[in-house]
């Protein structure tokens, strides 16, 4: 039986709430209800060789450029590398990004 904290619980769980009457309702910008986002690796290889003091990733919540403007909830993300190894962390530059968006980039799993 799986947990409540189980990963594939809490994102069966977003999904529910996402497509739900009231829900936050969170599209593509093909309307398709987002879940999420495709990241290749030489996008991080590339953050994460550009400088040995990088800790690790921090991924920003923005607008989806086609989508400026728009009212909808159409959203997308941009990352970075993060130095630090302690909150709050420290922006190596960049950003990367926007990856895209799943559907239909990725699978459900």
């Amino acid at each position: 039986m799986e947990s409540s904290n189980d990963p594939k619980s809490l994102i069966a769980e977003y999904q529910q709430q996402n497509a739900a009457d009231g829900g936050p309702g969170l599209k593509t910008p093909d309307g398709s209800l987002l879940n999420g986002f495709y990241i290749d690796r030489k996008s991080i290889q590339d953050i994460l060789d550009s400088n040995p003091d990088i800790s690790g990733i921090s991924i920003q919540l923005a607008k989806d450029p086609s989508a400026t403007g728009n009212p909808d909830n159409i959203f997308t993300i941009f990352y970075t590398g993060a130095i630090g190894s302690t909150p709050p962390f420290t922006s190596s530059g960049g950003p990367y990004g926007p990856p895209p968006p799943c559907p239909p980039y990725c699978t459900q799993g």
